[in-house]
């Protein structure tokens, strides 16, 4: 078992690096990542500052070597498509993600899938006019910039927009132009040869009951013998490998057999189990 996906104080985690180690070494990994927020080029309280990185990285390369023989420690970095392409270098993996929506000329006042239901509700309503369907558009063109940055493997959360769906609807997954924009990004991903992240994290943090993607997106990723992989996008040192068994079960319901496990150079076949 592996998490990729967990974030420590270096950036907006709870916990320091060692301590998510040593709780993933406890849930029974045998390997596990944390990854650092990609610097933003304006001021956001979850993304790590620039001066954060270096000792970020030093830190993963201590914890590297004082638990070798016992779990294998990778130092990733979740980069934000807003993000400076520098920010992908230094690290053993990188996590491609969206979290902004690219509306009005400034970048530090773009409106975010991941603030609360209050902030999504105002996007929506201010920014979008209620249309759903247009602000799904804006956020699946801004995920598809994943597909032309090699160095970013993995694609995190992929429809991170729909966190708050659950308790108050505000997507329509069966619209036809929420589907076409899915599946545009999607089709260019996959060609691309990305991993697609089932994420466990929005449980945690008690907006869903399922991961992302939904079950319609796993299918379509299916069809397109897509690859997968599990995390948790944990912050804390309690949830490194929450609901992987519902990830696992929801994985298996849609057809998969396998997942992708890291293994410091390449992403390995490893059967479900």
């Amino acid at each position: 078992m592996q998490n990729l996906h967990a974030h420590s104080v270096f950036c907006d985690g709870k916990n320091m690096p060692e301590e998510m180690i040593r709780a993933c070494l406890a849930a029974g990994m045998d390997s596990a990542g944390i990854s650092i927020h990609s610097p933003l080029p304006f001021e956001n309280g979850w993304a790590a500052k620039a001066e954060n990185v270096a000792p970020f990285l030093a830190e993963m390369q201590r914890l590297k070597a004082a638990y070798a023989g016992r779990i294998a420690v990778y130092a990733g970095v979740e980069w934000d498509v807003l993000s400076d392409a520098e920010w992908l270098e230094p690290f053993d993996y990188a996590i491609g993600s969206a979290h902004f929506l690219p509306v009005g000329g400034d970048p530090a006042a773009y409106p975010t899938v991941d603030g609360s239901p209050e902030t999504t509700r105002r996007f929506w309503a201010e920014v979008f006019g209620g249309d759903s369907d247009a602000a799904a558009e804006c956020y699946f063109a801004q995920l598809k910039r994943i597909a032309d940055e090699p160095r970013a493997q993995i694609v995190g959360h992929f429809d991170l927009l729909t966190k708050f769906d659950e308790k108050e609807h505000f997507f329509d997954e069966t619209s036809l132009r929420y589907r076409a924009a899915a599946l545009d990004a999607m089709d260019a991903l996959v060609s691309a040869g990305k991993i697609f992240e089932v994420n466990t994290g929005a449980i945690s943090r008690g907006w869903r009951t399922t991961p992302y993607p939904s079950r319609w997106v796993l299918e379509q990723l299916k069809r397109r013998n897509a690859q997968v992989t599990i995390s948790s996008d944990s912050h804390g040192v309690g949830t490194v490998d929450c609901a992987f068994d519902r990830a696992k079960a929801l994985l298996e319901a849609c057809g998969f057999e396998e997942i992708r496990v890291f293994d410091g150079k390449t992403f390995a076949a490893q059967k479900i189990e």
